[in-house]
């Protein structure tokens, strides 16, 4: 079973969806302390996460994969999106 989840990292918060092969879904939002960050690895654990897609604009990322504080196991893909780094699309 594949369970996947999206994180929105921001300086004061982190907002988690966890959503599942039949289309279950799990919304969440986090402070940033260490323990709020060990509960949401906790809920990721639980529920089988197994692929993670992070963005983030800044350097509030750091926390959630410091080898010091893993948030999120090894077995755990992550994707970690910066916008700052995609060109705006421009539709006519």
């Amino acid at each position: 079973m594949r369970t996947v989840s999206g994180l929105d990292v921001h300086k004061d918060s982190i907002f988690m969806c966890i959503l599942d092969e039949q289309g279950k879904k799990r919304e969440e939002k986090f402070g940033v302390t260490t323990r709020e960050i060990k509960r949401l690895s906790s809920v990721m654990h639980t529920h089988y996460v197994s692929e993670v897609c992070m963005e983030s604009t800044g350097i509030y990322w750091i926390p959630i994969l410091i080898p010091e504080n893993p948030a999120l196991s090894n077995n755990v893909i992550v994707f970690l999106l910066f916008p700052t780094l995609y060109l705006p699309i421009v539709s006519r």
